[in-house]
């Protein structure tokens, strides 16, 4: 797919949490929004401070499989972070009305194998369910005519964390062969029409019988949930042709760039190796 870029107006903010907005954005001239459901767009944006970019995947549900006339983002808030102070503390309704910024894409591999297996396992924790709301509609067509099985299984802290409950909820209730599995790592729901455990995915997913012969496995959310997984999935047979990661990473701090700090063996290696090289220079 042709990776492009274009302007875009946001048209819309929607609360779904404390700390989870939904940003809608519709492009300035009036084209599709094309790309694999699973993918992600890098967003250009412009504050006090200068521009600076952020990668998002498409969030957006319904309409046509993979193109749309608008670009939805789920973004949670992160204390101190740079787009979070730029969209979530400014007034709401000033930010639709003047916010523009430009996005390229799309990007990367978090999409729904070419060939079918037999089981789809997808695994997200918060905001890393954002890939998966395309990906679910692209499924809704396929379930129709192909035998897979698809599980998704969703890890949250607390009730108030699971975005999007009704929709996943409905369309588990209208796809048979689509399961949902909640983790909730601080604090357990009342009753509720899901299926909902207690604790980490990384606790759910030891306790599954996986087959890397059959299953095929997309893993998006938190970086050290991603490790944590794919470290036991590689114990169980499986690799990177059927485990595909995507780590949302937030950035904490308000600069793009991080400076590299050195351990004390690492000096130490380097000025072994600037010794060698100049203890060479100076026998020619």
């Amino acid at each position: 797919m042709m990776i492009e870029p274009f302007e875009l107006n946001l048209e819309s903010i929607q609360v779904l949490s404390d700390t989870t907005r939904e940003f809608r954005f519709i492009r300035t001239d009036g084209n599709p929004v094309t790309y694999l459901p699973g993918q992600f767009y890098r967003f250009s944006f412009q504050d006090d401070k200068g521009s600076f970019v952020r990668s998002y995947s498409v969030a957006t549900f319904g309409g046509a499989v993979g193109r749309s006339e608008r670009l939805d983002l789920l973004i949670a808030y992160v204390k101190d972070g740079r787009t979070s102070r730029y969209l979530f503390d400014s007034d709401a309704d000033e930010l639709v009305q003047s916010l523009g910024c430009s996005a390229k894409g799309p990007y990367g591999r978090l999409v729904v194998p070419s060939r079918m297996p037999k089981r789809l396992i997808m695994v997200a924790t918060s905001v890393g369910l954002a890939p998966y709301i395309p990906i679910l509609n692209q499924l809704d067509q396929v379930m129709k005519t192909d035998p897979v099985t698809v599980e998704l299984i969703l890890g949250v802290r607390s009730p108030d964390e699971f975005i999007y409950a009704d929709k996943l909820i409905e369309y588990e209730q209208g796809h048979p062969n689509f399961s949902l599995t909640v983790c909730y790592s601080r604090q357990m729901p009342g009753d509720e029409d899901v299926q909902a455990v207690s604790g980490y995915v990384q606790k759910y997913l030891r306790k599954m019988q996986l087959d890397p012969l059959g299953d095929h496995v997309l893993l998006c959310g938190n970086p050290h949930m991603i490790d944590d997984v794919f470290g036991e999935l590689k114990i169980r047979g499986f690799g990177v042709r059927n485990v595909v990661r995507e780590k949302y990473v937030f950035a904490r701090e308000s600069t793009d760039s991080k400076k590299t700090v050195l351990s004390e063996a690492q000096k130490r290696l380097i000025a072994e190796k600037l010794a060698q090289v100049r203890g060479k220079q100076g026998d020619g």
